[in-house]
Parts: C-alpha cells; structure tokens; sequence
C-alpha cells in the first residue's frame, strides 16, 4: 500500500493512502448513482477490473456498502450508515492533506523561485497550467521572474497569465528553467516526477525535490 505523508510544520504527518483515495471514490460515486459494477469502477479509479472488484468486495465486507442484485449483471449498491460517516471522514482528512499540501507548494515554490531569481536564471517555462502552476506563478512575480510559456497538451486554452501555452512536442523559447507544476496523484511529494511523454532535462526544477 502506498502511503501520502505530507510534513507540516509541527513536524505532524497527515497520511493518506491510495486504497482511502479509492474508498473515497466510490463512496462518492455510489452515493450519487447506485448502478455501479466491476468495469465502471475501474474506469473511475484507473485501475484494473480485477482490482476495482477486489475494493467493491472489500467494502462491502467492511459494512460500508450494501448491495442489491437486480440481475446477474445489473447490482445496485447503496452506502450503509457506516458507508456515509466513512465518506465524511475520508472527505475531511482528505481536506486536510489537500489544504497541508498546497501550503507546503506555495513555502516551497516560493524558495525556488526565490533561488532562480538569485542565480540570475529569471526566464522561466512552467510545465503544466494547473492549480499547482497558479502557485507558483506567485512565486514568479514576488522574485521578478519572466514567465515565457507553459508547456501543457490541454487544448482548452491558449494561454496561462498572459504566457503563451506550448504544447509537448513544440520548440520552446530561450529559457533558463523549467519549472514542473505536475504532479503524481497517487504519490505527491514523489520526487522528479514528469509525465511519460516528457524526457527529463538539465534545466528542470521541482518544488518537491
């Protein structure tokens, strides 16, 4: 089982593993649609059919889903009262890994930012135009940073802050550094992390490193 540990500043960890991101899923997914079977969820949680199955079937073991056979193919699952104080819980640790872990971005963004900024390396690419880009791009403008371009495959806009997006497989402007906004859901603070379609560059800078 792979577990998200986030340091704070207390020296506190908040856990959350990757079985209670998918118990949380389903919870949610049963809770607005109780049709639900083996290859939906998988398709929910990316994983394997034979996987989704073994989280349904544990689940209901654990008392947080009922089920009901409409036929051999058609099962109906309903949360239970456990079910629905589980997915409360989950909901609100998982706000707070969210909350400790955006905090966490914006210290650590912040200091890179701030270093770039001081080895007179002010051009810089964000890789990625997502929530972890709108921190850093705060960083960019506390330390006097050129933002020249994203690089992103999202199709759905054309820039990010006035910064033109560039897609994976264009050539990109003189640049200093790239900073990765992207992260690995399953494993957040996982270090060097780049899609599958990235090479890994000289030039690159992580926040979680």
């Amino acid at each position: 089982m792979v577990s998200l540990l986030m340091e704070t500043e207390d020296s506190k960890k908040i856990p959350f593993d990757q079985s209670q991101f998918h118990e949380l899923e389903i919870l949610k997914t049963v809770d607005q649609d109780s049709h639900l079977n083996n290859r939906k969820a998988a398709s929910k949680l990316g994983v394997s059919v034979k996987l989704a199955h073994t989280i349904l079937n544990r689940m209901v073991k654990k008392g947080f889903l009922n089920i009901k056979k409409e036929n051999a193919r058609k099962w109906h699952y309903f949360l239970t009262p456990s079910g629905i104080l589980e997915k409360s819980r989950l909901t609100m640790s998982f706000f707070e890994f969210s909350m400790q872990f955006y905090k966490q971005a914006r210290k650590l963004s912040a200091q890179l930012c701030k270093e770039l900024s001081q080895a007179d390396r002010e051009k810089v690419i964000l890789l990625g135009n997502g929530e972890l880009a709108e921190i850093v791009y705060l960083g960019i403008q506390e330390w006097d940073l050129q933002l020249l371009g994203v690089i992103s495959d999202s199709n759905n806009k054309k820039n990010f802050m006035g910064a033109k997006i560039f897609g994976p497989e264009n050539e990109l402007p003189e640049h200093d550094a790239i900073i990765v906004c992207l992260y690995d859901p399953e494993k957040p603070m996982r270090k060097m992390f780049v899609p599958d379609n990235m090479e890994i560059t000289e030039k690159m800078e992580w926040i979680f490193n």
